[in-house]
């Protein structure tokens, strides 16, 4: 028999479901930044939003289709670990786990050579490392807080060039060499 372990009931402004929500978007956009991309906009809908990188391959490899896939699972983590560094928990059961399991397993299979558990584990350790930066936590939930703000004001697609100008208020400008941060991550193996 199978014991499920149940999350904790989010306290605070967690409580509030469009909060948490946008806790979690301003994990995928921190993320996605720290990957060294340009986020274009953000839908405040339990996605991440969208970047300059989507459905476009730098060559017609499948290296090339695999790294689109490898970069979209490090940016699903994103927004749960967000949430659990900000809420203190997060969505269980959340659309972004099967998302997830789903592209390993396609990475595996391009791949030919690690498993989707190994991949998966691969990929969430360099999520978690964008996350140990001071920084980055530190961003979460004043972009959280601006991205609710926005929602309340009834935009519910927030313009990349706000979400963008206010993670460079909160990091600095991002990095010249796309996939700058990544690199150094995947390289210190």
């Amino acid at each position: 028999m199978y014991e499920y372990q149940v999350c904790p009931v989010p306290e605070g402004r967690c409580s509030d479901l469009s909060y948490r929500l946008a806790v979690y978007e301003a994990g995928h956009a921190l993320t996605a930044r720290a990957l060294g991309f340009k986020v274009l906009s953000v839908k405040m809908l339990p996605r991440p939003p969208i970047l300059e990188s989507d459905k476009v391959l730098h060559g017609s490899s499948l290296r090339a289709l695999s790294a689109v896939l490898e970069n979209r699972c490090i940016e699903l983590f994103g927004g749960q670990i967000a949430e659990e560094h900000a809420c203190q928990t997060s969505s269980c059961c959340s659309g972004d786990v099967a998302r997830i399991d789903e592209l390993t397993r396609l990475v595996s299979g391009l791949d030919g050579r690690r498993t989707p558990e190994d991949i998966w584990f691969e990929l969430e350790d360099v999520a978690q490392e964008i996350f140990s930066h001071e920084k980055i936590r530190e961003a979460i939930l004043p972009l959280a807080d601006f991205l609710h703000d926005e929602v309340d004001s009834g935009h519910h697609v927030v313009s990349g060039q706000r979400v963008e100008a206010l993670m460079n208020e909160l990091l600095g400008p991002p990095e010249k060499a796309r996939g700058g941060f990544l690199a150094r991550l995947m390289n210190r193996a």
